[in-house]
């Protein structure tokens, strides 16, 4: 799998030719996460294919063979609907006043009363999906969090306004696929057999968007994660942003008052 993604080195030098830091990293995130979906489809497939031999009835043998050839055939329309999406989120993240895209399911009431207990579980996969990504990828988040409050000028982010979370990477996953018209159990079913991918995709990626940011300057010497003191590689320049430890200090201490457990779906 290491050999099929993580090499996003082409996009990272077009995101820092982007005069906008923020929407550099934005566009860097959503190309780099719709490169890997594509480059790790065969993979999932094989994943779907294996389930295949191991489901009983013949209902769900034939839902999980026609998920397959759909995604075997349309990988790189999904590659396309991901990158959509997650720029759209992080954009509506960043936007003044209330996330529009915070609690879109994309289901019809219809289709809520036919498959209450597959939309749970598709709840249920997506929390579950979001919390191993947040857990593998802690030290990144929380400094790429850091940068990001620095260009937007805030002090915090709570996890509801925080557009480069894990969770976001795995809604937009989600969302992505039901917009290639996967529903129900084939959705839930695709996204689960993604769910090994992202474990390394992610931690790939925010490295990418972290050392894009330090290479633009933003807290270029801010290396710190949860329980540990700010450390600085050297002292900082004048004319840069401010690296003094009071100012990264302060930071921290934000951040982690202003961490939230989760992010509403």
């Amino acid at each position: 799998m290491k050999t099929r993604t993580g090499d996003h080195r082409p996009r990272s030098a077009a995101a820092l030719a982007e005069p906008s830091p923020i929407t550099a990293l934005r566009d860097l995130l959503a190309t780099a996460f719709a490169a890997d979906i594509a480059a790790v489809s065969p993979m999932v497939c094989e994943i779907l294919r294996g389930e295949i031999t191991v489901h009983a009835t013949p209902e769900r043998r034939a839902m999980i063979r026609n998920a397959l050839v759909v995604l075997a055939r349309q990988s790189g329309e999904l590659a396309l609907e991901v990158a959509r999406e997650l720029r759209a989120r992080f954009d509506a993240k960043i936007a003044p006043g209330d996330d529009p895209m915070a609690k879109t399911s994309r289901l019809s009431i219809d289709e809520l009363s036919l498959m209450d207990e597959t939309h749970l579980a598709i709840d249920m996969a997506l929390d579950q999906c979001a919390a191993r990504m947040r857990e593998q990828t802690s030290k990144e988040v929380f400094q790429l969090t850091a940068r990001v409050c620095m260009l937007l000028g805030r002090e915090g982010l709570v996890d509801a306004e925080n557009p480069i979370l894990p969770r976001v990477f795995a809604r937009s996953l989600l969302d992505a696929l039901h917009t290639l018209h996967f529903r129900g159990e084939a959705q839930l079913a695709v996204f689960r057999a993604f769910g090994p991918a992202l474990l390394h995709i992610a931690a790939d990626i925010y490295n990418h968007a972290n050392k894009m940011l330090i290479e633009r300057g933003v807290l270029a010497e801010f290396n710190a994660q949860h329980g540990e003191p700010v450390s600085r590689a050297r002292a900082g320049h004048a004319g840069e942003i401010p690296t003094d430890q009071g100012t990264l200090d302060s930071i921290l201490d934000r951040l982690l008052s202003g961490r939230g457990d989760r992010l509403p779906s």
